[in-house]
């Protein structure tokens, strides 16, 4: 389960972020994740919830996760498209496409208590 070392990771930010900005506690953080990251969002939120637990500044965090699309663009004609099933960019009908999005975890928002 690689989504503990994820969230071990993402909790490694949330402190910098407390100790950076001078706060006391991390009130909601906010990740997105795409389509093609190979992560489950419920094992995410479960690590979450389990590991959040083991800190004061983190007690009370809610996590919200937003879903990245899926976007690829076509190295012939340069058209970007959502597809899950089918890499054939639908303009030009060729296979020559590269995954430009949908594949990162990224901390979108930390909301902070000072």
């Amino acid at each position: 389960m690689h989504e503990y070392s994820i969230i071990s990771s993402l909790i490694d930010m949330c402190f910098q972020h407390l100790q950076e900005n001078n706060a006391k506690k991390v009130i909601e953080i906010t990740i997105s994740v795409g389509e093609r990251s190979n992560i489950d969002k419920n094992l995410l939120i479960s690590a979450f919830e389990v590991l959040k637990s083991e800190y004061n500044e983190l007690s009370c965090t809610k996590i919200a996760i937003i879903t990245e699309n899926l976007l690829l663009e076509c190295n012939d004609c340069k058209h970007t498209f959502h597809s899950l099933d089918n890499p054939i960019c639908p303009k030009c009908d060729k296979k020559n496409t590269t995954i430009i999005k949908g594949r990162d975890i990224k901390l979108e928002r930390i909301e902070l208590e000072a």
